[in-house]
């Protein structure tokens, strides 16, 4: 099986729209870890609340980055995203006393943002947790940008011999922006970043005929059934009712 998951950080309606509305031809569900849009000075980041279709799952994208008081960040998203069931962090920040936040507010299951070589299977990341469990994940669009040599092609994702068993789940991340862009090198990342909130159709994936990672996103889409898809929460609960 495969999750999509998107890290939502601070993108705005319209990118996170046009982005998902691939997905939604394809009627493939995706999981989106979506950040307290309220801290966004700009005002334009998307809250998503009521604005997806309901195939897909919205977890929680908390920034734990320089903060004491996790009780409060945990405490202002759920309140955003009462549904959240799952989390990822933002940069990766997490540990046992966010952990233990999270799981007091009924959340189940955590996305870890390091890139493993081999297949990590879902397990309970401690035995005093029942049905917690902690996922890795398989590849970064992010991290890609740095690789000259990778074609953005569905052939070159990693681990895609599981892609088709139902016992196993193939994490992939994206980023909103850097699917609208079609981006495929940090140059291309660096010279949008500082126009984050500024979409600019006419360089977007819908003017042109992509060739980096949402030609990656469209090529996997036509290459698997989306009967292999699913979102985290919906694997999570299938692995609750098996022993970890």
């Amino acid at each position: 099986m495969i999750a999509l998951t998107f890290d939502i950080d601070w993108a705005p309606d319209s990118i996170v729209r046009s982005v998902l509305s691939v997905l939604d031809n394809y009627c493939v569900p995706a999981t989106l870890f979506c950040t307290n849009y309220l801290k966004d000075l700009s005002g334009s980041s998307s809250n998503l609340v009521n604005l997806v279709d309901p195939r897909h799952e919205l977890g929680l994208h908390p920034d734990f980055q320089g903060v004491m008081d996790y009780s409060r960040v945990w405490e202002e998203l759920i309140c955003l995203y009462p549904a959240a069931r799952g989390w990822r962090s933002h940069n990766g920040v997490t540990g046992w006393p966010i952990v233990k936040e999270g799981i007091a507010r009924g959340l189940s299951y955590e996305v870890f943002s390091p890139v493993f070589e081999g297949y990590v299977p879902p397990s309970q990341v401690n035995g005093a947790l029942p049905g917690y469990l902690g996922f890795s994940t398989a590849f970064w669009d992010s991290h890609r940008l740095h690789d000259d040599s990778f074609e953005w092609r569905a052939k070159d994702l990693p681990l895609k011999k599981h892609f088709n068993d139902p016992g196993k789940l193939v994490v992939l991340g994206f980023h909103p922006n850097i699917l609208y862009y079609d981006m495929r090198s940090v140059s291309e990342y660096e010279a949008r970043k500082p126009r984050y909130h500024e979409p600019d159709e006419m360089e977007s994936f819908l003017n042109r005929p992509p060739h980096g990672a949402m030609r990656l996103l469209v090529d996997l889409l036509n290459f698997v059934s989306s009967a292999h898809f699913c979102t985290m929460a919906d694997f999570s609960e299938k692995m609750g009712h098996r022993k970890c």
